[in-house]
Parts: structure tokens; sequence; C-alpha cells
């Protein structure tokens, strides 16, 4: 039975280990959120964001925001791949709307401790986190063997006699932090913040394909036929619990299993913000989030490397009059019995860096600060590549309990989405891309559910005259 390394099995193992971490964790956070005073989600995104009061998350829905996001595959397309269900790769419609690189990333983020408290000037945060991203990018050309990989060519004229398919990734990190936050007005307009955190690894999971060429054998298509395959790539994991099956015959990975989950690593992690008023109504901000690393230990980990030549599938040979595309098994996206990873004898320990965040902001203020109008540029430099987004916002707080943003992002919402953040006293909800179609076609959502509840006497808001 062909097994496969399946979106599902990384996805699961993410969000259990999130779930089992009592964590907390916003990371980037919601980008309508940016200019909502006393929000917490936004301290997240600058430490220097002072609020007017010190607050406390509820445990468990404190905080907690999910995201998915990709170039070209819709939220439907996202559940079919997680769920391992092939049927969506005999749809031409799928198909067709593909680009040649095809980048996917989703992140799940929860919360359980989170605060922040004032001591004279200066603001203090305390939180334990974790976080959960899985990320991919797959060529239109490995959905394309994965849909005919068992076709005949002889009976179905769109199947290629040949596959050149490369710089295919797969990329899953999960861990906890303990972080510590500061923040001081310097002069009477100037603020800067910083956090550090110490980072507890749970696991890593990078995988890199340079290629696969794949070449139809057609030496006897009345036979048993198969695709003759050239492998090339590199498999690092890092995750206490994660055990690997082999195949009887190459001695290949074949399959991946989870058993318990562990501590796999340490590392450390740094936020740095400032912000500064410019004539009393323009207030310009700028961050740097998740600067850091985690070292995985040698024991946690394991190499595996592809560098062969094998056959690979399994041909539909029925005859002509009977073929029918449309009930042919297709292949996996992610399939070990195409990739044949092989393990290195001598493991070692290896380490990783965060996906740090660049979060660079401006509002103008009107009618002493209760009104804004805002430009956030945003940009997270992820695996496989970096991802970028322009928000404008209209921001209206009249009172510290009460606020609401709208907003719209120029790079990814195509004229269909729309941002909505709505502060009511302890609870604050949010999205980015609020849709105006169905959901299911989009090809990016994020939600964020925030509770908490004030601290300490209100202060003098210092934004406000």
């Amino acid at each position: 039975m062909k097994k496969s390394f399946t979106f599902l099995k990384v996805s699961y193992i993410a969000m259990l280990l999130s779930v089992m971490s009592i964590s907390e964790g916003f990371a980037q956070g919601l980008r309508t959120s940016y200019f909502m005073d006393n929000v917490p989600s936004r301290l997240k995104m600058n430490p220097a964001l002072q609020p007017a009061r010190g607050y406390f998350n509820i445990p468990a829905i404190g905080a907690i925001g999910l995201s998915a996001s990709s170039n070209k595959l819709s939220i439907d397309d996202f559940i079919d791949i997680i769920q391992n269900k092939n049927g969506f790769l005999n749809s031409d419609q799928f198909i067709n709307r593909l680009d040649n690189k095809n980048t996917m990333n989703i992140d799940l983020t929860l919360d359980l401790i989170s605060f922040g408290i004032y001591s004279g000037k200066g603001f203090w945060t305390v939180n334990l986190g974790a976080r959960s991203i899985i990320s991919a990018s797959i060529p239109k050309s490995m959905f394309e063997l994965a849909r005919y990989a068992n076709t005949n060519p002889e009976l179905d004229e769109n199947v290629n006699l040949n596959y050149d398919i490369k710089d295919m990734e797969l990329h899953a990190n999960i861990f906890t932090e303990i972080g510590l936050g500061y923040s001081r007005p310097v002069t009477k307009d100037l603020t800067v913040g910083g956090r550090v955190k110490l980072l507890v690894g749970l696991g890593n999971l990078d995988a890199k394909i340079d290629q696969i060429y794949a070449h139809v054998n057609t030496d006897d298509l009345a036979s048993y036929q198969s695709w003759k395959v050239k492998t090339k790539g590199r498999l690092e994991a890092s995750m206490k619990g994660l055990e690997f099956s082999y195949n009887s015959d190459s001695g290949y990975i074949d399959d991946i299993d989870f058993d318990s989950p562990g501590i796999s690593g340490y590392g450390l992690g740094l936020d740095l913000g400032a912000s500064y008023n410019l004539f009393g109504c323009i207030n310009l901000s700028a961050a740097i989030i998740d600067l850091g690393f985690i070292n995985w230990t040698k024991s946690s980990t394991t190499i595996a490397t592809t560098n062969s030549e094998h056959d690979y599938g399994d041909f539909a040979n029925s005859g002509s009059d009977e073929y029918d595309p449309d009930n042919t098994e297709a292949g996996d996206v992610f399939d070990f019995d195409l990739i044949q990873f092989q393990t290195e004898e001598n493991a070692k320990s290896r380490s990783t860096s965060l996906r740090s965040t660049l979060n660079l902001g401006a509002e103008y203020t009107l009618l002493n600060n209760k009104l804004g109008f805002g430009l956030l540029s945003s940009t997270q430099f992820t695996q496989p590549e970096a991802y970028s987004e322009l928000t404008i916002s209209a921001n209206y707080r009249p009172k510290n309990w009460f606020g609401v943003s709208l907003s719209y992002s120029f790079l990814h919402s195509d004229f269909e989405t729309l941002g909505i953040g709505l502060k009511l006293g302890s609870i604050f909800i949010g999205s980015d891309y609020l849709m105006t179609k169905s959901l299911g076609d989009a090809n990016r959502a994020n939600v964020y559910l925030g509770v908490s509840v004030p601290l300490g006497k209100k202060r003098q808001d210092y934004r406000r005259k």
C-alpha cells in the first residue's frame, strides 16, 4: 500500500502540539488592529505601542488566531489537500488556475497566559506562548504528475511523457515562548520597546526537493508499467516522538508516525520597536519582530536525502473503450514512494531561524486622537519566499472601551475583501480579509478573537492632549 507524506499529518501534528503546549502567541498579529488603542494584540506587532492601562488576557479564550493564504489556491483547495482528498486533482478548473509556483501558508496561534502592567512610565509584558506554522511551495507540474500518476499515456492524450519538477518545499515549525517585554517613553514624543523570548522547540521539519524528473516507461505498455524517476532533495526533521518507517525492500522512508511530544530544542528571540509622535497629529512607528533562532538537539533530529533513480506508479491498463479519467485514482502531491528519502546514519544537531516580520506604520489623527487614518507596511520573511502586504485603515476610537477599524489590504485583496476590527469592552474580534464572496473561493483568510480585562488604574493616554 502506497503511503504519502501529506499535509494532513503535518497539520495535525502542528495543531495538536499548539493545543497541548498551554500556549500563547500572536506573532505577526492582525494588521487591522495595529492602530487600535488598547487592543493587546497590537503589542505583538510593535512592543513600543503602549496602551492606556494594563491588561490580562482570559485563559483559553484570551487570544485565538488562524490564518491561511496562497497565491493561487482557494480555502476549499486547502481543505482538500489537508484531508488528502485527491478528487480535486481531476478538476480541469483547478489545474488551469494554478501558477508555475503555488505557495501555501497556514498559521495557528493560541493564548493561555499573557498580561501587561505599568510601573511608573514603563510598561511590562509577560507571556507564555506557542505557535505552529506550515508553509509550502508546489510547482504546477507536481500537481499534473500526481493527477496522471496512474494513467496510461496511450489512453489519455493529456498525459505528458516527461515531467521536470523543480524547487518543491514543505516547512513546519512548532515552538513555545516565554517572553518578557518592556517599553518606555524616552522623550515626550519618542517611545521605544523590546521583548526578549526564551524559545522551547517542539518540532521542525524542512523538506526541499530540488528536482523530480519523471519519464514514462514505454517499453511494453501491455504489461505493468511505471515512471522512470530521478530525484534529488533533502529532509531535515527535529521532533521528539516523530517516528519513521522504512520500505522493507529498498530501505527508504515510506511513512511518518507521531508518538508523544516533547522538548526538541531551545533558542532565543527578540522583538524591537519604536514609535514617534510628529507635530502632535502624526504617529510614526517601526518594529522588527521574531529575530532569533532555535537549536534542535541531535537526539531529536533525523536527516535524510534522496539522489536516486527508480520506478514509480502503476498505470491503469484497461482498454481505451473502458477508460474513464474521472474514475482513475490520482497519486499524492507529497509521496514517499516517489521521493524515496534515505536516512543518513550520522544525525547531528541543527539550527533554524525564526520567521521575522518588519512592520512600518504611519497614522494621521484628528479630533484629539479619536479618529485616525493609517498606513501599515508589513513584510514577513517566510519560507520559501517573503510575504508583503500594504494596508490602509480608518480608525475610530471615541472611548477606551470602544473602537472600530476598517481596512483594505492593497497587495492581496484584489478588490474583493475588506478588513474589520471591533473592540467592545473586553472583547475584540477582527479579520484582515472579510469576504465579499464565498469563503471557500477565497485564497486567503484570517480571523482573530481576543478577550481581556483591564489591570491597574487608568493613566492619562499620552496620545491624547
